[in-house]
């Protein structure tokens, strides 16, 4: 990672700026990903690029600095629900809180509620990465009731199977297990989800909420990994606070069996 640093005004208040950006300076390997799509470790470091205003607290992603708020945005960055976003918050939260408040922003914009969705999951990582568990809930929860109200009103841009099957995998982290289920049932026997989605069942069952990754995204386990039909796959969970994966962390030969006979990943 390499740190830079970019001068932005706030199209809010013109509140002018230093906001540090990391950058990265090579294309790592493919190293995994999570059930919800993360792609590990690209989707790490996600905290610098978004940046708010310390004056009106106005967030948005970096590059949005330079273009015009509409009106309900202007009024929304007043409103004290917006303000409570950060300031029963200490300091070290505020880069998790930011995604709470760009989540606000793009839904007084008007953006669909399925990307909206898509946004908050995002936050959830960084908040994950950054120990605030309770943000990392209140993310998840977020991205339920959007992908809920997307597949709903069928707004899910042609791939209600993937809203299906994100339900399915937020309600397991969530610890909603009947909903999970529900959710997966729904799924039917989309070709695409099939497989992730038996996995998920399998968690869902044995009422586990913890967030994994494999070497295989969820959609390709069943044509790239041997060891994946008819079986449960090399998983390992993602510790909160990790950011960084090496190569031999995802060998499925580093599994080693407990004395008990069980994995340990």
């Amino acid at each position: 990672m390499r740190n830079s640093s970019l001068l932005l005004a706030c199209p809010i208040c013109s509140q002018r700026f230093s906001h540090e950006i990391k950058t990265t300076t090579e294309n790592g390997p493919v190293f995994g990903y999570g059930l919800d799509f993360r792609f590990l470790p690209r989707d790490t470091g996600l905290s610098s690029e978004i940046a708010t205003c310390p004056n009106c607290l106005f967030t948005g992603m970096s590059q949005d600095f330079g273009s015009r708020m509409p009106g309900q945005v202007r009024t929304l960055v007043r409103t004290k629900e917006y303000i409570n976003t950060f300031k029963p918050h200490s300091e070290e939260e505020l880069p998790a809180r930011g995604w709470v408040s760009l989540i606000a922003v793009f839904q007084a914009r008007g953006l669909n509620p399925r990307d909206l969705g898509g946004l908050c999951i995002k936050g959830s990582w960084v908040a994950r990465e950054l120990r605030c568990l309770d943000t990392e809930d209140e993310l998840l929860e977020a991205a339920d009731r959007y992908l809920d109200d997307a597949l709903r009103r069928g707004l899910t841009k042609g791939d209600p199977g993937m809203v299906m099957y994100l339900l399915g995998e937020i309600s397991r982290r969530r610890g909603a297990f009947l909903r999970g289920k529900e959710m997966l049932t729904f799924l039917g026997n989309n070709p695409r989800y099939r497989y992730p989605a038996l996995l998920l069942t399998v968690l869902i069952e044995e009422e586990d909420c913890t967030p994994y990754w494999s070497l295989h995204a969820p959609d390709e386990m069943e044509a790239r990994s041997h060891r994946f039909k008819g079986l449960f796959p090399p998983l390992r969970s993602i510790p909160s606070g990790k950011t960084e994966f090496s190569a031999d962390e995802l060998s499925e030969h580093s599994i080693q069996p407990d004395e008990d006979g069980s994995r340990r990943y």
